[in-house]
C-alpha cells in the first residue's frame, strides 16, 4: 500500500491500494468500530453484498448519518499478498472507498505506527 497521508494528521492513515484492478482510497481509523466500503466500490467490483437482518443509522465524521442496509461478509482484501478476510458494511463515504476501524485492525493483530504511518499485520505464522 503506498501511504498517501499528510504529515499534519497524526491519528489517521490514508492509502491508496489496487483492488479489481482500480486503485482505490483507503482510510484507516481507529475511531470507527467497523470497517465500510463505498457502494461505487462495491457495484464496480461485483462483489456479492447481503442484506443485514437489521439496518443501522452510521455517522460520519462530517457529521451525516447514513443508513446500513448492506454488507460484505469475509471479504479477502489482499494486503501485500497476504489475504485478510473481513466484513465491512456498505456505505456512501465520500472521497473514500474503503474506511477500515477497529474490527479490521483486531483482527490480525494489526500494529499502526501513526508517526511513520505504517501498518503491520501478522497472519498465523506470526
Amino acid at each position: 500500500m503506498d501511504n498517501m497521508q499528510e504529515d499534519h494528521q497524526t491519528y489517521i492513515i490514508e492509502m491508496d491500494h489496487k483492488i479489481c484492478d482500480k486503485f482505490v482510497s483507503i482510510l484507516i481509523e481507529p475511531g470507527y468500530n467497523y470497517s465500510y466500503v463505498n457502494p461505487n466500490l462495491v457495484d464496480k467490483c461485483g462483489f456479492n453484498k447481503e442484506v443485514h437482518a437489521k439496518s443501522w443509522l452510521g455517522q460520519l465524521d462530517t457529521g451525516t448519518k447514513k443508513r446500513a442496509h448492506h454488507w460484505l461478509r469475509s471479504y479477502a482484501f489482499n494486503l501485500n499478498g497476504m489475504p485478510i478476510p473481513m466484513h465491512m458494511n456498505v456505505l456512501p463515504l465520500g472521497s473514500y472507498d474503503m474506511l477500515l476501524g477497529m474490527d479490521w485492525l483486531s483482527l490480525d493483530r494489526t500494529k499502526v505506527d501513526c508517526y511513520d504511518k505504517a501498518i503491520e499485520c501478522l497472519d498465523d505464522n506470526g
